[in-house]
């Protein structure tokens, strides 16, 4: 059924709630730090073009580490943090427990301020449980977007080597599939990354169709561009690099690389660069341990002058550089909903490798401006690096076209405009 004409140019959205508690949600953001990589990068750049238009943005978080309550990220969009359970970080999976007195501290907050919402806009299942309570506290239209789901990422990564009893403890699959589709039941609407995740939440949960909508992500493209700065000129690269750009988490399938490239040792030379914060003290147990499989496959391989790890990459002017100064962008993911480094990679004029499971594969035309890879295979993966690294002309064709497809179709002052439009349908 389609949706009915509304007459929206009557309609006006004043200020919206984004509801996002987990990982280090602040400018810049500390990318590769735990729970902080693209969807704080999402959350944050959502609202900034949002703030463009003239629409207010409160991106409401959890409070700790002594961060201040408030921080003015521009003009019109502001980060509010609410404490909840003490000073210390507590990891996303662990979020839930905490919703409840989250959102009574907020409602505190809310009557304090006499701020008034138009629209609650949560994010990831905690944000999304908390968005279920609030609807109901503040009267207003409740739109989720999930980033990822616990029913397909348990499905993905009991596929090869990590078996579902290992990660129901860490995970806590039984109660976050219950949650979610509480959530999908709740919400007014549902906003997904991309079709595949579309196709998912109708496989595995109960949902109206009506009630999903496929808007993908938006990127920076005065930022991400392949115009370089004065940042490219301190970024060393050797010839022939590869760059991987995530969390060191088993989703992200970094080994996966590492086997691949173990293949090409006596065929080309390659240089791999991986970004993540792999500080110890700062990273989850999850991390540590992909970080030491990681390490152990270089020591296996007799690779360790063929990796260098970069570390925590903020979102500032080295990260457009680093993708800028590599050959190929690699995402050898086990599990990604969607991967917006992909998009930023092609931005910057980077010829991106992306996993058949990944949702940014749905950007890409195999070939023309990407290429979609079976990352499980690692000699298929191995091959594919092999052919472009030899196969200078068609790196370089393909990375153009590759950041012509992004700045036509997915820079955020386009994308925008469909998530105005939804709102306003909501309200």
């Amino acid at each position: 059924m389609a949706l009915k004409k509304i007459d929206l140019s009557t309609k006006k959205i004043n200020r919206v709630c984004f509801l996002n508690p987990q990982g280090y949600v602040q400018t810049p953001p500390p990318l590769g730090k735990t729970d902080t990589g693209g969807q704080t990068i999402y959350v944050l750049q959502l609202a900034e073009a949002l703030g463009k238009k003239n629409i207010k943005v409160d991106i409401i978080t959890r409070q700790f580490d002594n961060q201040p309550q408030e921080e003015q990220v521009s003009p019109n969009v502001k980060i509010v943090r609410i404490p909840a359970g003490g000073n210390e970080f507590v990891a996303k999976e662990k979020m839930y427990e905490l919703m409840p007195e989250w959102v009574e501290n907020f409602m505190q907050y809310i009557e304090k301020t006499r701020k008034r919402y138009d629209i609650i806009h949560s994010h990831y299942w905690d944000g999304g449980y908390a968005g279920v309570l609030l609807k109901k506290m503040l009267d207003i239209p409740h739109i989720h977007t999930p980033h990822t789901l616990g029913k397909a990422k348990k499905m993905e990564l009991a596929i090869e080597e990590t078996p579902v009893q290992k990660l129901k403890p860490s995970y806590r699959y039984h109660v976050r599939i219950a949650i979610e589709q509480r959530i999908i039941n709740d919400a007014d609407a549902v906003i997904v990354l991309c079709e595949t995740t579309r196709i998912q939440i109708l496989h595995y949960y109960m949902a109206d169709f009506e009630k999903l909508h496929v808007i993908f992500p938006g990127i920076d493209v005065s930022y991400f561009s392949p115009k370089p700065s004065a940042a490219d000129k301190k970024v060393k690269f050797e010839p022939n690099s590869i760059l991987t750009m995530s969390r060191v988490v088993p989703a992200k399938g970094l080994d996966r690389l590492i086997d691949a490239v173990a293949l090409l040792k006596n065929k080309i030379p390659f240089h791999v660069y991986m970004g993540g914060d792999i500080t110890q003290g700062t990273i989850s147990n999850e991390e540590k341990n992909a970080r030491l499989q990681i390490e152990l496959l270089i020591k296996k391989y007799h690779m360790e002058k063929y990796v260098t790890f970069l570390g925590q990459t903020d979102h500032n002017e080295f990260l457009p550089a680093y993708y800028r100064k590599a050959d190929i962008f690699c995402l050898p993911a086990r599990y990604e909903p969607f991967g917006l480094t992909t998009l930023e990679a092609m931005a910057c004029g980077t010829t991106p490798l992306v996993s058949s499971v990944a949702g940014s594969r749905e950007v890409i035309i195999d070939g023309l401006n990407g290429f979609i890879i079976n990352s499980h295979d690692r000699k298929q993966l191995a091959d594919q690096i092999f052919n472009l690294l030899k196969n200078k002309t068609l790196l370089k064709k393909v990375s153009e076209n590759a950041s012509f497809t992004i700045k036509e179709h997915y820079s955020w002052d386009k994308i925008v405009e469909k998530f105005i439009t939804l709102y306003k349908r909501m309200i």
